[in-house]
């Protein structure tokens, strides 16, 4: 397994966000033609702006109070509104460039102020792309040697939903009625179902023990539930009615599950995770959960899996699909590694900014059958 860095990737990630402030506040500044004190007072705003995020995800860490909730919201609203004003205009002056020639001074002026209008219907559709319900993705897997226990099964991946507002509880309700409506024979949990700020109240758990799949409902536990606090996520699992699968396995309607807890928060080793799927082994294919979707070829190696990632959000706002691909070899979608199968999700919440970006969050819903033709 790698060995990560996050001092240098945390101050280097912190340094270009502040950056992006200064830069945006430097476009306007140019763009406009502002007057020297305008300009001034213009980074300042931005300066303190980009203290506004950090500081009240510090706020919600250490005193999720609900009556802060619309503070908590705006701070995280406002590191994705920067991110997309921030590359934007960075992209607008690089496209510039090229056109510098071709345009007139009165002609560059309307470029700008283009690119501003561009920016708006930007933000407006990534606000609503994290606000709207997800949408249900149906998928059919064919797996050679599919036991007959799982023959035409049917299985409801909820993922990444991140509560921690009220707002999301109606997401929530949503997502659990569509779910609901397509009868599962199992519904699987694959992490980041709480963070920091949620309250754990009458209506979240009478939500929850709605779902009853005829097989049951399981569960891992993604990196947020680390911060929310381990044996508060355990509690909140247990209250919830998920039965948590930690680095261990389930029986259920004859066929094997196992569950990872996060591999990155617990720095499992390879030789870790091959001693847990031997532990756990059995004959046959059988269901795998991890929230990261990492050593997926590994994991391939131990067994016969089809299994199920979350995590990446599918990069939740453009242009950061890129950078999330250079982190996950699997970044979205349905893969296979031998004989096994393995679906990462993009999620069916957002985490931070409620805003999402050419990456739709999604409920998948995947009916498993034999490969007849092998």
């Amino acid at each position: 397994m790698k060995n990560y860095h996050f001092l240098p990737v945390f101050l280097a990630l912190l340094s270009s966000y502040i950056a992006l402030h200064f830069y945006s506040a430097a476009w306007l500044a140019r763009t406009f033609t502002m007057a020297p004190a305008a300009a001034r007072a213009t980074r300042i705003v931005f300066l303190l702006l980009a203290f506004f995020g950090p500081f009240t995800m510090f706020l919600r860490h250490r005193y999720p109070d609900p009556s802060l909730e619309l503070l908590f919201i705006a701070g995280y609203a406002w590191m994705g509104v920067i991110l997309l004003i921030g590359f934007t205009l960075l992209f607008s002056d690089l496209l510039g460039l090229g056109l510098k020639r071709a345009l007139s001074a009165q002609g560059v002026y309307f470029f700008r102020i283009g690119t501003l209008a561009v920016l708006g219907a930007l933000i407006l559709y990534a606000f609503y792309g994290g606000l709207k319900n997800p949408a249900l993705k149906k998928i059919n897997l064919s797996a050679p040697g599919l036991p007959a226990a799982m023959e035409g099964l049917k299985i409801a991946q909820i993922s990444d939903i991140h509560l921690d507002s009220s707002y999301k509880l109606e997401q929530l309700s949503s997502i659990i009625e569509t779910v609901n409506a397509q009868n599962p024979d199992l519904v699987l949990i694959t992490g980041d179902l709480v963070d920091p700020g949620l309250v754990v109240n009458a209506r979240l758990i009478g939500l929850m023990h709605t779902l009853k799949p005829r097989l049951g409902v399981f569960g891992i536990l993604g990196n947020h539930e680390y911060y929310y606090g381990y044996e508060k996520s355990l509690a909140c699992y247990k209250e919830l009615g998920v039965r948590l699968l930690l680095n261990e396995s389930a029986d259920t309607g004859g066929i094997r599950l196992t569950g990872l807890s996060d591999i990155m928060t617990e720095k499992m080793s390879e030789t870790d995770v091959k001693n847990i799927l031997k532990k756990h082994r059995k004959a046959g294919i059988s269901i795998l959960m991890s929230h990261q979707p990492l050593m997926l070829d590994l994991i391939a190696d131990a067994g016969d899996f089809v299994g199920f990632c979350g995590h990446t959000h599918r990069g939740q706002i453009f242009p950061f699909h890129i950078f999330t691909r250079m982190v996950y070899k699997r970044f979205y979608g349905l893969y296979q590694a031998k004989k096994s199968f393995f679906y990462v999700t993009s999620g069916a919440g957002t985490w931070g900014p409620p805003m999402r970006l050419f990456a739709p969050a999604e409920i998948p819903l995947i009916t498993l059958t034999g490969d007849k033709s092998r």
